[in-house]
């Protein structure tokens, strides 16, 4: 046996760390080791239970296995590598099923914005408020925010620059979709075990929308999110990440454009994070790339991507632990 896998098999955790890393309460750890025999933990000197990794890493997929709706019963003997195939092939018929909602969706998506810019133009806000809170409810996050907040944004954006919008009914429609991301992002149920990112715009970027449609983005892949709203100087934004122990940052860059301030702000905040990864994206951040690619952060051009890079970071954290 290597090295690495007798490290892996040495019994060194405490049950309160093993369920704190596998989302296992203590009381079903004991439950289903009685019952199941579903790992071996090994015992102190004084009698305490103690896990190896490897006990942690099969605990992980025993949970996610029983979490897609498989019973503890059915599992509890598979190997470690029969598990992981398990939990994969859940993953797979979970993400098929819900590019069939969101495919099934799309027309109901296409029928909110319409409702929402009718709402728009007769500045009511109250029936914008009820409007999109129903999309979000009746969708899910992930279609409301790419195919029906960030939509009606560009929607109306375009009606404004053609004058068929006043600045009036922009403010409508950028206060109300606040609102909503921000009560999206308020009432997300978090994931005690998942890691952590901090949101905001850099020092000289106000428009906060960006920020909150990454947050909300993030909180629904599972992520802790530290938000921290908009326009924040580098130094600010580096120490919320230090004291929270953050795993990444992101930031939104919408307006300015390629201002030499923000840019600047891009570097000390790259410097400040000492190698934490960086990602960015909005409708200006592709022009500040230089600078971003000083500092090694990670340019994403859509929401899509942006779930990328969430998924790579986070794994790469699991296997970190």
């Amino acid at each position: 046996m290597s090295q690495v896998e007798t490290a892996g098999a040495e019994p060194r955790h405490p049950i309160r760390v093993v369920a704190q890393r596998t989302g296992l309460s203590p009381d079903v750890l004991r439950a289903w080791e009685k019952r199941y025999g579903v790992v071996e933990p090994g015992r102190s000197a004084t009698g305490q239970r103690l896990y190896s990794d490897a006990d942690v890493e099969r605990l992980r997929y025993l949970r996610q296995a029983t979490e897609a709706g498989r019973t503890i019963g059915r599992v509890a003997k598979l190997s470690v590598r029969g598990l992981e195939a398990v939990v994969r092939e859940d993953e797979a018929h979970r993400r098929t099923a819900e590019r069939s909602r969101v495919d099934a969706a799309s027309d109901s998506a296409s029928g909110q914005i319409q409702e929402a810019l009718r709402a728009i133009r007769n500045l009511d806000a109250s029936d914008l408020d009820a409007v999109l809170v129903r999309a979000a409810l009746r969708l899910g996050s992930a279609v409301f925010l790419e195919q029906v907040a960030l939509p009606l944004l560009r929607e109306v954006g375009d009606l404004w620059h053609a004058n068929e919008l006043g600045i009036a009914n922009e403010h409508v429609a950028t206060s109300a979709t606040q609102r909503v991301l921000g009560w999206m992002l308020w009432s997300a149920t978090p994931n005690r075990e998942g890691p952590v990112i901090v949101v905001a715009t850099p020092l000289g970027q106000r428009h906060e929308i960006g920020a909150l449609v990454c947050a909300a983005v993030a909180a629904e892949e599972g992520w802790r999110v530290v938000y921290l709203g908009a326009d924040l100087p580098a130094e600010e934004i580096a120490r919320a990440a230090e004291s929270r122990g953050a795993s990444a940052v992101a930031l939104s860059m919408v307006y300015p454009a390629g201002e030499p301030r923000v840019a600047e702000q891009v570097k000390q905040l790259g410097t400040r994070l000492a190698g934490l990864p960086l990602v960015a994206g909005g409708a200006a951040a592709s022009t500040y790339a230089a600078a971003l690619r000083d500092v090694g952060a990670q340019l994403v051009p859509d929401l899509g991507a942006f779930r990328s890079v969430l998924a790579k970071l986070g794994s790469r954290r699991s296997v970190g632990d």
